[in-house]
């Protein structure tokens, strides 16, 4: 019984109350739909996609034709034997040297928001500097990569649509730029790595042909020893000049350039993603009705308190 009477009351509270209750939420939806249509700016979405692949060069062992003369130990003749083992082992030596950052799509996306990619984007568009900061540049930036391919996505958020389709052009152009420049700064270290053996090498095969040809031929030991000794080093000359040659190639092809493709340039978009008017109105009606029921009881629950005291 306490119960249907304590419904009764809230009806009868609510019904009261009824033109307030209705009052503060036409207001709220009101004040939404001002806010949403005539306020807030609206913000629009362009996004650019590229496709990424798996391109760093491998230095590793490709078929030298080089071989290494070794002496034969199991026989007193001084015959020779051959053998490519130690060719393949120095091979795999200055692989290890000569190695690329391995770059997954993972290491890709962190890399499109590279500061050096954002101020070239403001660069080349003429963006305000003080407005673009590229801590707000950045947040107005969203990389995702898709599951399970090698495509990332570039959205930015703007007030103008032709900006945000502008923006996020630029940005995957800068960034394919970036990538190949940086590939290119590596390229040209390894280069002057493997250049900087090449000539330690010239000058070790220089001595070692001195002492082949001031070896007395008469001393066939000492001479086959002096021999082999120019013939190791020549063959590790060959194998630096592999790589070299190698790299020239790299840098040639523009690293990078093949390992990154725009799939999908950038649409001007024609609706705004934000703010979304009609969420905002439903929002903004529900939460007027809650908060015009709040007033309704808090004030018929003073009025009602009220009225005790006094009658005390």
């Amino acid at each position: 019984m306490e119960e249907e009477i304590s419904l009764r009351e809230l009806l009868e509270i609510i019904w009261k109350w009824r033109k307030t209750i209705v009052l503060i939420t036409i207001a709220s939806v009101l004040i939404a739909g001002l806010l949403s249509f005539f306020v807030i700016k609206p913000t629009y979405e362009a996004t650019t996609t590229l496709s990424v692949s798996d391109i760093t060069p491998q230095t590793g062992f490709f078929g030298s034709n080089t071989t290494v003369v070794l002496p034969n130990q199991n026989g007193s003749d001084g015959s020779m034997i051959q053998s490519d083992t130690a060719d393949k082992d120095l091979s795999y030596l200055l692989s290890s040297i000569l190695k690329y950052q391995d770059m997954t799509v993972n290491t890709y996306k962190e890399e499109v928001t590279n500061p050096q990619v954002l101020l070239d984007t403001i660069k080349q568009l003429k963006l305000d500097p003080k407005k673009y900061t590229l801590d707000n540049f950045k947040n107005e930036i969203d990389v995702q990569t898709i599951d399970n391919t090698n495509l990332i996505t570039i959205t930015v958020k703007e007030k103008d649509p032709k900006l945000a389709a502008r923006i996020a052009d630029a940005i995957a152009a800068n960034f394919k730029s970036y990538i190949v420049s940086r590939n290119n700064r590596q390229t040209d270290k390894l280069i002057s790595t493997i250049e900087s053996l090449i000539n330690l090498q010239n000058t070790k095969i220089e001595a070692a042909t001195n002492e082949l040809n001031s070896t007395n031929p008469a001393n066939k030991v000492e001479y086959e020893q002096n021999q082999t000794k120019l013939n190791l080093l020549k063959n590790t000359r060959d194998i630096m000049m592999e790589k070299y040659n190698m790299l020239q190639l790299v840098k040639a092809s523009n690293l990078g350039e093949q390992g990154i493709m725009v799939t999908s340039k950038a649409i001007v978009p024609d609706k705004p993603v934000s703010p979304k008017k009609s969420l905002n109105i439903a929002i903004a009606f529900i939460l007027g009705l809650m908060v015009s029921m709040f007033v309704v009881f808090f004030a018929e629950y003073w009025k009602s308190t009220s009225v005790k005291i006094e009658n005390r």
